[in-house]
């Protein structure tokens, strides 16, 4: 028998945290998502392209069990979620999510917001989530904004305050949903920093984005969507650098937009 010295160390295997097979979603006679197959692995930051309506958004709400499906399967953490019986609240504490809107509460101030549903549904007592939303404020830049209604709150102030919201709930997945489309050019980069910070922390994470420099420094994988279906998926560097697929090289030549990330920070204490 070798020494500890010589022994091999095992490396972790890759752990599945989100399995879509043969999904399809359909409002009235409009297929919104047709025959979808994808897999998210853990600390994996899986980005998702394409244009207006090809169901980008629909993914995300149907993953979060927000939208039944009508055909096909979901895995979450090995668990189909969408069989009868499955406790849709209690997965959709383990799922955070963030919507383009900040749907923010506006008679309460930012830590409020942000303990709300821990406070709720988990029964946190009130000085340990005030606690731990400081930590989260903290982490997104907004320590000392804690006291603010969101109308005090710069619209990038306030879409941190709703990604520590979702991060309370202590998700092991976190899906954003075109998150900074809301939000003045100048804004946008102060949220794409928190993203990329929490990337780097290792949580696992989709994102429906158009912000493709992000997606090609931030993304693990990318997949771009047409009228429902994949088109094509990749390494980021290789679909955005070297589409295969026509389809996809006509959506990029409109909407590729190049801002070096690197550029990119959040001002300490700052009211943009």
């Amino acid at each position: 028998m070798g020494s500890e010295g010589s022994a091999a160390v095992a490396q972790p295997a890759t752990t599945e945290v989100v399995r879509l097979e043969d999904v399809h979603k359909r409002f009235g006679d409009n297929h919104v998502l047709d025959g979808v197959d994808l897999t998210v692995d853990s600390q994996q930051v899986f980005v998702v392209i394409g244009p207006s309506g090809s169901g980008k958004s629909t993914l995300l709400r149907c993953i979060n069990l927000l939208e039944p499906i009508q055909q096909g399967r979901i895995f979450f953490e090995g668990e189909e979620i969408t069989r009868k019986g499955a406790n849709a609240s209690a997965i959709r504490q383990r799922i955070g999510i963030v919507f383009q809107q900040f749907n923010l509460f506006p008679h309460l101030k930012a830590i409020d917001n942000v303990t709300l549903a821990a406070r709720r549904v988990k029964k946190m007592p009130r000085g340990k989530a005030n606690e731990r939303a400081r930590e989260l404020l903290g982490k997104v830049g907004l320590e000392e904004k804690a006291a603010s209604f969101p109308h005090q709150l710069s619209g990038g102030q306030q879409q941190r305050v709703a990604i520590a919201r979702a991060l309370m709930m202590e998700p092991q997945l976190m899906l954003f949903d075109e998150v900074t489309s809301a939000l003045d050019p100048e804004l946008v980069g102060e949220v794409l920093v928190v993203m990329r910070d929490l990337a780097q922390s290792g949580m696992t994470m989709v994102v429906v984005t158009h912000e493709m420099q992000f997606a090609r420094e931030v993304g693990d994988r990318l997949v771009f969507m047409d009228e429902g279906r994949i088109v094509e998926e990749g390494k980021p560097a290789d679909v955005l650098s070297n589409p295969r697929e026509e389809r996809t090289r006509q959506f990029l030549r409109r909407s590729l937009q190049l801002a070096p990330l690197e550029d990119l920070s959040i001002e300490e204490g700052g009211n943009e």
